[in-house]
């Protein structure tokens, strides 16, 4: 599996990718929503299956000594991969952003307190990431040789839907975005939930989409 991983990123890893994960860092925008961090790179995420299918990824890699599924398996943890590289990113713009603030005018002051990067976020970004593995990998994997668009734009809306509630319930609960003792409880809380989910639905889908590529002619 270290060998399939290994190939995943020397051989599919695209300038799209690279270029869309670096726009986490679009957090430190200071009037922009920070949810716009994890948006943009969903749709670097999503180029690798019409690159994979242009470039003959699973013809290659059905030739290798692997499982079918460990093909699955391969293409799932470098999403997660890519998708942990977006949000580390996005944490280290966030602090930044905290470290060195910048003062609005007293008619944006509201605005700008409420859109700040919180620990809460990050949990609906986890969330919104494991939405995405569950829709795109089982869906794509049940006819990898047709250029569908339909995975690709379920799984972003979908992803897009629960960052953006996601963001209307930081604005709007004060809690989720406070740093006394309950509001950090709640962030932490909702962090700790959204990586819990978001493994559980990365595995869900690794395992639909493995079981539908099985009965999939190479």
């Amino acid at each position: 599996m270290k060998n399939l991983l290994k190939k995943e990123i020397l051989l599919c890893t695209n300038a799209q990718i690279v270029i869309f994960s670096l726009f986490a860092l679009f957090i430190l925008i200071p009037s922009w929503p920070p949810a716009i961090a994890f948006i943009y790179p969903l749709s670097g995420v999503m180029t690798l299956f019409p690159r994979g299918l242009a470039n003959k990824d699973i013809e290659y890699t059905s030739l290798l000594p692997v499982k079918k599924t460990d093909i699955v398996k391969g293409k799932t943890l470098f999403i997660m991969v890519v998708e942990l590289a977006v949000i580390l990113l996005a944490t280290a713009g966030g602090i930044i952003r905290a470290l060195y603030p910048i003062i609005p005018d007293a008619s944006e002051s509201d605005y700008y307190i409420k859109t700040q990067p919180t620990i809460s976020l990050l949990g609906f970004a986890f969330f919104a990431f494991g939405v995405m593995n569950f829709i795109m990998i089982s869906m794509y994997y049940k006819n990898p040789y047709k250029r569908l668009s339909a995975p690709s734009l379920i799984s972003i809306f979908a992803s897009t839907f629960v960052l953006g509630i996601g963001t209307v319930l930081i604005v709007l609960v004060d809690v989720m975005r406070d740093y006394s003792p309950l509001g950090l409880m709640v962030q932490f809380i909702t962090l700790a939930v959204g990586m819990i989910l978001f493994i559980v639905l990365s595995l869900l889908g690794y395992l639909l989409g493995a079981k539908r590529f099985e009965k999939v002619d190479l």
